[in-house]
C-alpha cells in the first residue's frame, strides 16, 4: 500500500499511514464493544439496545466518513486534533464512573424507561467519538498516492481498517478484557490514540509539548478508570463487574456479604449462612416440602453458590454459569468453598448438549437487575428445562416481575411458563402492583395434561378429593 503526503511530519508519514488506518479501525471497534459492555449494567444487555447502540455507531461514523472526505487542508493537524480529542473523549465517557453518574443523573429528569438516557448518552458520548475517528480513513485516502485508481486506493485503506476492525473485535473480548479487565482495555485503547496523537506531531517542539499534555491526560484516565476499578471491584470481565460488600466497605453488619453482580444484588450470606428471602424460599420447597436428599439438582446461574452454602443435604449440585472466573470472584471472599460441580457455559447450550435428568432445575439467571438474556425467556428454552427433568421433577423459576401480571412482561412470562409447564404454582414475596421476586414451582408430573374444569352441570369434586 504505496502513500504519500505534502506535508511535513516529525516522523515518517508513508510509513505511518498504514498503521493509523490500522490502529484506527481496531480502535474504533473497540469502543462499540466497550459501549455495550459498560452499558450493560445500567441498560441491560437486550437485543433492542444493542441495535440502537449498534445504529447510533454507524451512523455517525458516515457521518464522520462525509466529513472526512471533504477536508483538503492540513490532514495532519485535523488528524492529530481528532485523536487527541477523541482519546480524552473515550478515556472519561466510558468510565464507569462517568456512566453511572450520567445515567443517575438523566433517570432523574426522565421516565425510567431505558431508551431516553441511553439516547442521551449515545449522542452526547459515541456520537462526537465516532465522528472524530470515522474521518480518518478519507482524510488518508485524500494523503494516499493518487496515481493509483480510486477502487484500489478505497480497496487496500478499508481493508486495512476492516482488519484492524477484525483484531479489535477478536482481541478485546478474548484477550484484552478477559485478561486485564475493562478499565485497562479503556486504557489501552485510549493509548493507542495518544500514540497517534504523537506520531503525527510535525515539529520538535510540538511532540513534547504533545508528551507533556499526553502525561497528564494518562494519569486523569489511569485514575478514572484504573483506580475506581480497583477501589470498587474485585473483577471485571467481559461478562459482568463484581463487587463483595460487607461491614468493611458498606452498611452491612458484621458477618454479612453480599455479592453485587452488574449493579444487582446477586447472592447474600449472614453469620448462619442464610440468604436472600427468595433462596431461602428455593431451600424450604427443595429440602423440607420436597425433602430431596442424595438427589441431583441444577442450578443455572451461579450467583454467590448459596443454594448450597449452609447445608447440600446429601445432594449432588451441578451450577451452570456463562463467566468462568466466577469461582475466583466468590472464592474466598464470598463463600469459603463451592460444595458443587460448576460448568461453564450458557444455559440454554447446557440443556442442549447433556443428556443427564434432574430430580430439580432451578432457574436464576439474570444478567443484571434489568433483565433475563432474551433467549432464556422462551418457551423452547422452558421445554429444554422439562426435558432435564425426571418424571415427576421440580422446575423453579426465580422471576422479577409484577405478580399482578398488569404489564405485558409480566402476564408474558407467565404464559410462557404455563405453556410449557401445565402444573405450576406462582409464590410471589410480596403481592403488590410493582416489582417483585416470584417463585414459580413447576411440576413435570402425569396430570399435566388434566384440563378438565368443574362446572354446575357436570361436578365430581367430592370424589375427587378422595386421592387426598
Amino acid at each position: 500500500m504505496e502513500m504519500h503526503t505534502e506535508a511535513k511530519s516529525l516522523f515518517p508519514v508513508v510509513a505511518l499511514l498504514p498503521l493509523i488506518i490500522l490502529i484506527e479501525g481496531f480502535v474504533s471497534i473497540a469502543i462499540e464493544i466497550l459501549t455495550i459492555r459498560q452499558l450493560l449494567p445500567v441498560v441491560g444487555g437486550s437485543v433492542i439496545v444493542t441495535s440502537i447502540i449498534i445504529g447510533f455507531f454507524l451512523l455517525f461514523l458516515a457521518l464522520g466518513y462525509q466529513k472526512g472526505g471533504k477536508l483538503r487542508q492540513s490532514p495532519h493537524q485535523r488528524l492529530r486534533i481528532n485523536f487527541f480529542v477523541a482519546a480524552v473523549w473515550f478515556g472519561v465517557g466510558l468510565s464507569y464512573i462517568f456512566i453511572s453518574q450520567f445515567f443517575s443523573l438523566v433517570e432523574k429528569f426522565t421516565d425510567p424507561h431505558v431508551i431516553y438516557p441511553l439516547v442521551a448518552y449515545l449522542l452526547l458520548i459515541i456520537a462526537p467519538l465516532i465522528y472524530l475517528l470515522g474521518q480518518t480513513v478519507p482524510i488518508t485516502m485524500n494523503m494516499t498516492r493518487q496515481d493509483q485508481s480510486v477502487g484500489t486506493i478505497g480497496g487496500n485503506t478499508m481493508g486495512l481498517s476492516t482488519l484492524g476492525s477484525f483484531l479489535g473485535a477478536t482481541m478485546t473480548t478474548l484477550v484484552i478484557m478477559y485478561y486485564f479487565g475493562v478499565a485497562w482495555t479503556i486504557l489501552i485503547n485510549f493509548i493507542l490514540l495518544l500514540m497517534l496523537n504523537l506520531l503525527l506531531a510535525d515539529r520538535p517542539f510540538s511532540f513534547a509539548m504533545q508528551l507533556i499534555l499526553a502525561g497528564i491526560t494518562l494519569w486523569l484516565i489511569y485514575t478514572v478508570n484504573i483506580q475506581t476499578e480497583k477501589n470498587l471491584f474485585v473483577l471485571t470481565n467481559n461478562y459482568a463487574n463484581y463487587q463483595i460488600l460487607d461491614s468493611r466497605n458498606s452498611g452491612l453488619p458484621q458477618g454479612e456479604k453480599m455479592l453485587i453482580i452488574n449493579e444487582a444484588g446477586s447472592s447474600y450470606l449472614n453469620n448462619e449462612r442464610k440468604s436472600f428471602p427468595y433462596i431461602e424460599g428455593i431451600k424450604k420447597i427443595l429440602f423440607n416440602d420436597l425433602k430431596l436428599r442424595d438427589a441431583n439438582i441444577l442450578v443455572l446461574g451461579a450467583g454467590g453458590f448459596s443454594l448450597s452454602a449452609e447445608y447440600t443435604y446429601g445432594n449432588h449440585f451441578t451450577y451452570v454459569d456463562i463467566d468462568s472466573q466466577i469461582k475466583k470472584v466468590t472464592v474466598p471472599r464470598f463463600i469459603d468453598a463451592v460444595n458443587s460441580t460448576l460448568v461453564t457455559d450458557d444455559a440454554r447450550h447446557y440443556l442442549q448438549s447433556t443428556t443427564a435428568l434432574f430430580q430439580a432445575i432451578v432457574i436464576d439467571v439474570y444478567s443484571d437487575i434489568k433483565s433475563i438474556p432474551a433467549h432464556l425467556l422462551t418457551k423452547e428454552y422452558m421445554s429444554q428445562i422439562k426435558n432435564r427433568l425426571i418424571p415427576g421433577g421440580t422446575a423453579i423459576f426465580n422471576i422479577i416481575a409484577n405478580p399482578m401480571l398488569s404489564d405485558p412482561y409480566s402476564k408474558r412470562i407467565d404464559n410462557t411458563i404455563r405453556a410449557t409447564f401445565a402444573s405450576c404454582m406462582a409464590i410471589p414475596h410480596t403481592y403488590a402492583d410493582r416489582a417483585t421476586n416470584i417463585l414459580y414451582v413447576c411440576n413435570n408430573g402425569q396430570q399435566a395434561s388434566d384440563r378438565k374444569i368443574y362446572s354446575d352441570n357436570f361436578n365430581n369434586s367430592t370424589t375427587d378429593s378422595f386421592s387426598w
